[in-house]
Formats: C-alpha cells, sequence, structure tokens
C-alpha cells in the first residue's frame, strides 16, 4: 500500500511520459505496449468506438488529419476548441483528448504495477496561465485520476530529477526547457541539501512545433510549390491542409534525423490539381534547418539571460546548463549554447535523457506528496480510525509522527495507547507505548534509516493492553539527503489601478501556497441611487508597469445592489489574494465601511479563441509601431536601436506574422499570436518610453528648476536640503539612463513642487482650471465629467480641502506621461 503519490506524467505538446518511485526508493520511467519510454501525444479516432493513442496516431495526424489530432496541449483552456473526428462522427475538446492520453498512461502504469494510479503529479510549462492549468486538472479528472492531482512546473520537476540525482552539495543550475509547444528556463540553487527555484522565465509558445512550421513555410512549401506547381500553397488555405500536414511531418522527422547526420533526404507523397499525387523530394541539410531555427534559438538564450539578470546572476555563476526537452537534441542548438561569445557558455549537461527528465522528477516530486486519505473517520462499532499528520519525505533521521484516533461512538481514552515499530529497520525500531490524551491524540518521534523507506507498523491498544483494530495500521517515511523549497508562482498577481497601473499584491517567485492582502481606496463614489454604477477591480497576472499589457484573469466588481450605504470616493477595500500549491487563485475584497466581502470573478472558463481579424489588426499596428520607431529614434538613441535590433534577432514580427495568418485553421496558433502580439506592444511601449527619454530628462530638468525658484521664493532652510537631495537622485537616474529611475525621480520632484506650490495662494483653484482644460484627455470620461461637476461645487462653497481632493483625483485620470505635466504647467 503507498502512502505517497509516487506517479510523475510530463503531459507534453509532443510526448508524454509517466514514472514511477519503486518501493527501493529508485525511479522508473514506465514503457508504454511499443516499448517506448515516450507515447506520443496524438489521438487517432478512426471510427466509432475506436481511440487510439501514442504511435500509430502520431503517424495519422500527417497522412489522415481529419481523423487524427496532436499538439492540442497548445489549445488548453480555450472554452471554443476542440477537434472533430470525421469518421466518427465526435468531436472532443482540448482536456478531453489530454485525458485519452493520461488513460492511456495509466494503463501503462496498470500493466507496470498491477493496478492504475489513483493520483498522479502532473507537469505543467511554468508560464502556463491560470486557464491552462485548470484545464491540465480537468484533463485528470476526466481520465479517472484523483480530483487532488498537484501540478508543479515542468522545469521545476526537471531540477528535482538532476538534484537528486547529483552528488553536488552546493552549485547554481539552469534548466533549459525546450520542449515541442513550449520553453521555459530556471535557474536553480543547491545549498546543503535545499533544493530551491529562484526564479522562472518562459514562454508558452515557443517550442519544436515552431521550428517545424518554419522548415515547411520557409524551406519545404516554396520547393514543393515552385517543383509541382501548386497555387497559393500557404498554411491558411484549407485546399492544402492534408498536403501541408504531410509536409509538416516530414519536417519534424527531418529535424529528428539531423540530429544526427549533416542532411536528410525528404520524400512526401502530395496532392496535386485534380486529386493526382506526385513524389516531392527534398534534401535537407542541418545548416538549413540551423538557419531558421536561430531566431528561436535565440529567443530562449534571451529569456535565460532575463531570469539570470533578475536573479542577479551572470552565466560565469551558473555551474551547469541542465538539457530538457527533444529540441534540446539538436546539435546547433548545443554548439550555439555552448559558445561563450554568441551563446550562453555554460557547461552543458546531458547525463539524464531530455525526453523524460521532467516524469522522473514528477514521480519524485510525487513521494514527497501524501495519497488522499481514504480513511473515513466514522468508523464501525468496535473499530478504530487513525488520522495521521507526518512529511513522507524529510531530510532528518529522527522526525516527528502526529496522530489522533477515531471511533464510532464518545470513548474514554484514559489508558489507550499506540506503538510505532519497523522491525526491519537497520537497527530495528520500536517506540514505547505513547500514551493518548484526552481527545485521542499523539506525538511520538521515530527513528529512519537513512537514504532508505522505512515502514513502521502502528499498534492500538486499550487499558488492558489488549490490541485494537485500527486503519490505516501502518506508514512510511523516505529519508533524502535533498529537500524541495516548495513550488512557486511564475507570475505576479495583482490588480489594475484606476490609471491603469498595475498593483502587484503576490510577486513572480512566492513560495506556495501563498496569500497577501492590501488595502486600496475606490477611484469614485458608489451611490445606491445610481443603478449603473458599480465598482470594477480587475484582477491580472504578469511582470508589466502597464496593467493591460498583463493578463487579464477575472474581476472584482461591488454593485450597488450589493451595499447598503453609499460609498464614497477613497472608500477603503481590503483586497486578499490566495494562491494554492497547484496555482488556482482566489480573490476577496473586503470592504471594512458595510462590513461585507465580495470574490472576484476569476472565470477560467469563457477564454476563448482570438478573432483572426483582432490579431491581423494588432499585428498592423505593431508594425506601423515599428516603422514609426526606425525612421524616428533608431538612430538617436543606442537603446532604441539595441532593442529593436533583439526583435529582429529573435524573429519577432516574422513569427507573429506567420501565426497570424494561421490563426484562421489554428486555434493554438491564435492563443500564440495573441500572446506575442501582446508581448510585442508591452516592449514597444518600453522602447518609445526609451525613445522618448531626452523628453523625460527635459521634463525632470524643468521641474528641478521650477523647485528650485519656488525654493528660492517660499522655501524654508529643510526645504534647500530637500531639493539639494532629489537634485542629487535625479542627476544620478539620468547618468544610470533609466526610463523607469528617471519617471521615479520626476514623480518624486512633482510632489515635492506641488508641496511648496500648495502654501502660494490660489494654487488649487489654479491646478483645477488648467485640469478642466484637460478634461478630453482624461479616462474614464464618465468620472471626469463627475468629478469636474464635484469640483465646481467645492469651489463655489469655497472649501479648499474638497478641492485639493478633487485635483488629486483628476490628476490620476490623465495618462501616466502627462500627470507631471499638468503640475508643472501650472507652477509656470
Amino acid at each position: 500500500m503507498r502512502d505517497t503519490i509516487d506517479f510523475g506524467i510530463d503531459l507534453g505538446t509532443t510526448n508524454s511520459a509517466i514514472a514511477v518511485v519503486e518501493e527501493d526508493g529508485g525511479v522508473a520511467v514506465i514503457k508504454n505496449n511499443d516499448g517506448w519510454d515516450i507515447t506520443p501525444s496524438a489521438v487517432w479516432i478512426p471510427k466509432p468506438g475506436v481511440v487510439h493513442i501514442g504511435r500509430r496516431a502520431r503517424e495519422r495526424v500527417h497522412s489522415d488529419p481529419k481523423n487524427a489530432a496532436a499538439e492540442f496541449k497548445l489549445e488548453m483552456g480555450l472554452a471554443d476548441a476542440s477537434k472533430r473526428f470525421a469518421k466518427a462522427g465526435t468531436t472532443l475538446t482540448p482536456p478531453q483528448l489530454s485525458a485519452e492520453v493520461l488513460k492511456s498512461l495509466r494503463a501503462d502504469a496498470a500493466h507496470h504495477t498491477g493496478s492504475p494510479p489513483e493520483a498522479a503529479v502532473i507537469t505543467v510549462p511554468a508560464a502556463f496561465a491560470l486557464n491552462q492549468n485548470k484545464a491540465t486538472l480537468e484533463a485528470a479528472t476526466l481520465a479517472g485520476l484523483s480530483a487532488a492531482c498537484p501540478l508543479v512546473q515542468e522545469p521545476t520537476a526537471a531540477a528535482f530529477a538532476y538534484g537528486f540525482h547529483d552528488a553536488d552539495d552546493r552549485a547554481y543550475w539552469m534548466v533549459f526547457d525546450f520542449g515541442g509547444g513550449t520553453f521555459d528556463a530556471a535557474v536553480v540553487s543547491k545549498r546543503d541539501g535545499d533544493l530551491r527555484v529562484l526564479n522562472h522565465a518562459g514562454d508558452p509558445n515557443l517550442g519544436g512545433k515552431l521550428i517545424d512550421w518554419a522548415v515547411v513555410e520557409r524551406i519545404l512549401a516554396p520547393a514543393a510549390a515552385s517543383a509541382l506547381g501548386l497555387a497559393d500553397f500557404h498554411r491558411d488555405n484549407p485546399v492544402w491542409e492534408g498536403n501541408l500536414a504531410k509536409l509538416k511531418g516530414a519536417a519534424e522527422e527531418g529535424k529528428i534525423q539531423l540530429s544526427r547526420r549533416d542532411a536528410i533526404e525528404l520524400t512526401v507523397e502530395l496532392t496535386v490539381g485534380g486529386g493526382d499525387t506526385e513524389t516531392f523530394e527534398y534534401t535537407l541539410r542541418r545548416d538549413e534547418l540551423d538557419r531558421v531555427a536561430e531566431p528561436f534559438y535565440v529567443r530562449a538564450m534571451n529569456l535565460c539571460r532575463n531570469a539570470l539578470t533578475e536573479g542577479g546572476l551572470r552565466p560565469d555563476d551558473i555551474d551547469r546548463l541542465l538539457l530538457v526537452g527533444g529540441t534540446t537534441l539538436a546539435p546547433g542548438l548545443r554548439e550555439r549554447l555552448a559558445d561563450s561569445r554568441d551563446g550562453l557558455g555554460i557547461v552543458l549537461d546531458t547525463t539524464l535523457d531530455p525526453t523524460t527528465v521532467v516524469a522522473r522528477g514528477a514521480a519524485i516530486f510525487a513521494s514527497t506528496v501524501r495519497r488522499p486519505d481514504p480513511t473515513s473517520f466514522q468508523p464501525a462499532a468496535g473499530e478504530f480510525a487513525l488520522q495521521l499528520a507526518y512529511e513522507p519525505s524529510v531530510t532528518t533521521t529522527t522526525p516527528v509522527v502526529a496522530g489522533k484516533v477515531h471511533a464510532a461512538a464518545p470513548v474514554d481514552w484514559t489508558g489507550y495507547g499506540v506503538t510505532l515499530s519497523n522491525p526491519d529497520g537497520q537497527p530495528p525500531f520500536r517506540t514505547g507505548r505513547v500514551a493518548l490524551n484526552a481527545e485521542g491524540a499523539f506525538l511520538t518521534e521515530v527513528a529512519i534509516d537513512p537514504r532508505r523507506t522505512s515502514r513502521f507498523a502502528v499498534e492500538l491498544t486499550d487499558g488492558s493492553g489488549a490490541p485494537q483494530k485500527i486503519s490505516p495500521d501502518s506508514l512510511s517515511i523516505t529519508h533524502r539527503e535533498v529537500e524541495f523549497g516548495g513550488p512557486q508562482l511564475t507570475h505576479s498577481l495583482g490588480i489594475q489601478l484606476a490609471d491603469r497601473a498595475f498593483a502587484p499584491l503576490l510577486r513572480k517567485g512566492a513560495t506556495l501556497p501563498t496569500e497577501a492582502r492590501k488595502v486600496f481606496r475606490t477611484a469614485a463614489a458608489l451611490r445606491r441611487s445610481d443603478a449603473e454604477a458599480v465598482v470594477r477591480i480587475p484582477v491580472v497576472q504578469g511582470e508589466r508597469d502597464r496593467a493591460d499589457r498583463n493578463r487579464p484573469v477575472g474581476m472584482l466588481e461591488i454593485r450597488p445592489l450589493d451595499v447598503r450605504i453609499d460609498l464614497p470616493a477613497g472608500t477603503e477595500v481590503e483586497v486578499t489574494f490566495e494562491v494554492d500549491v497547484s496555482s488556482l487563485v482566489t480573490v476577496v475584497a473586503d470592504v471594512p465601511l458595510i462590513q461585507a466581502q465580495f470574490e472576484a470573478e476569476i472565470n477560467l472558463d469563457e477564454v476563448r479563441t482570438p478573432r483572426a481579424e483582432d490579431l491581423a489588426t494588432a499585428l498592423a499596428e505593431a508594425e506601423q509601431r515599428v516603422a514609426a520607431l526606425r525612421e524616428s529614434h533608431e538612430s538617436d538613441v543606442p537603446e532604441v536601436r539595441d532593442r529593436l535590433r533583439r526583435l529582429d534577432d529573435e524573429g519577432t514580427l516574422t513569427t507573429a506574422r506567420a501565426q497570424v495568418r494561421a490563426a484562421g485553421v489554428d486555434a493554438g496558433e491564435a492563443v500564440a499570436a495573441e500572446a506575442r502580439l501582446r508581448e510585442v506592444g508591452a516592449e514597444l511601449d518600453d522602447i518609445e518610453e526609451a525613445a522618448d527619454q531626452p523628453a523625460l530628462v527635459r521634463e525632470l530638468r524643468d521641474l528641478l528648476a521650477d523647485a528650485g525658484r519656488l525654493v528660492s521664493e517660499v522655501g524654508h532652510p529643510v526645504d534647500r536640503t530637500a531639493l539639494a537631495e532629489l537634485e542629487q537622485r535625479a542627476n544620478e537616474a539620468i547618468e544610470s539612463g533609466s526610463s523607469a529611475r528617471i519617471k521615479a525621480e520626476t514623480e518624486r520632484v512633482t510632489e515635492f513642487v506641488v508641496e511648496l506650490e500648495r502654501r502660494q495662494p490660489g494654487w488649487s483653484v489654479r491646478l483645477f482650471y488648467a485640469l478642466c482644460e484637460q478634461q478630453g484627455r482624461m479616462q474614464p470620461a464618465d468620472e471626469a465629467r463627475r468629478l469636474i461637476r464635484e469640483g465646481k461645487e467645492a469651489l463655489a462653497a469655497g472649501d479648499e480641502r474638497a478641492l485639493d481632493s478633487v485635483n488629486s483625483r483628476l490628476v490620476r485620470l490623465l495618462p501616466r506621461e502627462e500627470q507631471s505635466k499638468i503640475i508643472g504647467l501650472v507652477g509656470r
């Protein structure tokens, strides 16, 4: 009887695998019916009631695309994504397709161990969004696994496998996980038995699939179109779906073969006009593959550099680069990674199979997680149930075991006791008789053998010493030399403020489970008489300062019907975020004024495939912005030039164009295109900010000049000291070249100027009238109109304090870059 979950599943885009920790503590990758360690994540349904998974299905994906499916992991979490199997007359969603793969893996495990696992640890990309994680848990339930299946990030699982395999006591590693559909990097620290992931970076839409399609679209399809006279031979043309599926299969197989050879002969039977077939032949060379794959390699390495920089590390601080995922088998990528000038220059570690290491690590993690306790704590008459509390995997040899005994009827526990024994221990171990307290509970220390699993029998005796039947009657504890530091939050979580700024409550890297709370104030009043009014607090995840550049995940809403009294502007709202070990989120807003709580609607079931037309519009906007930057600023500001070059090196817009073209026929590509374009938009925000840096510097210097004038006119000695400090900080920010630091110091000087201006008569009135002139630039417009009415009422009443409050709220409705300008304008 297993006490821990023990099974780990890598549910991959291209291939999946399952591993188990055996009773002797070793890890075994379970082979499928074909004798393979990996099972292709593919489903073929040729007729009703017949479902094939794995190798046979993978072969049919390219020859029978209307009745086979693969790479559906990339569509997980989309409410409208599905695959129609024409001959079977059935439609399956991505979670249902994934469930079929999980069922196949469970059957392989049943063949290996005698029974299918009830639960397993399932891995997900570190960069997966909340809806994708939820869809993965749905797939597990559909496959017959327990709802208590933990999720763990793929690079974390890989680090776990290496950590338990490696003898180093102190080291820094980087996991380089380049799979079929996703890329993840993780910086890992191993220190005196503590294995901890320090930082993540990744792209849920960067994988070997992109390389396969790049080979098709840039090499094979143009060659086939020329050789066979195929018109409009593009991926978004449904007429050629079958041909392109065959070329995709050939590209994938060629890529695999080129990991061992310099060139490979590809032969594909393609359909031409009239339904005839002709043979297309092409010699694919490794240097061709490397050329089209280069932008994807560059992006992966740049993400690694980002992860290192965020962690305050450099490549030469890392002892080894742990290669994970099938794409890392490519010699061209390995050569690039090892290059100290153009690559990462970190020693490569290939000691574990990159295609199964994630499953191995997931199994090791699973061996540290107790199985869901099936025991009922309402035992039958005359029997007893034991509720245990202990860590199943420890680094000490003297762990503590606690428990509580339950009976069907009230019991006087006086005289009852338990004994824990391990006769197979080296040496054998047995506790003394541990008396139960008045509630039937006990606590005791046991001794376990180093680097082994120790199994203890549990005996319950009554006051006369007679043994009693108890369930469970055993437990096991495994000693390990490495302890896992816990899963981490891979995206910051927070809310969007009224000025569209992002206010994170939980930062990326927090150990799970975790929670945080923070008090905010409403930007607008909520009057019960206004039935249309609503306080909306968007919940978002990501790392960008602009909330709308991050991913929306939910909405907190407070409506007039929800409150008993009017809520004035500035009402306190305490927001609490809770995240469990599988990264599932709960958000609650508490309004102390009315003693009421509101739970955010984290609706993950309505995320839909982006519209191809909207993606095309977003792509055109991004291309126009890039063109404008090249024309206006590239030659002026080195940072702009460097960052635009990075977009080119990573092939960002080229990839986005291909994904947008394919969005109409591939939901996964539509999701990838949306994510990539959102990231491009955020990157262009940063580049435009860098391009505007000279103007930011001028604005800061002008504000400092205003501050100097005001200090001369109305300042005190303490103001002169404060100004000197502000000037020093401003100069340091300018010298750093950081737009973010310059903006931060601009805000600081602006606050100082406002404080000085307020000492002069008529300041609040002048500011209010200046803000009225900027009303057209304020968002939301209805809130601006309401505040201006409120300001005019305060002006008529001569209430300067109320006018100050209105001014401060109006300023926040302006675009951030205009907020300091309005202060300087009024001051002059």
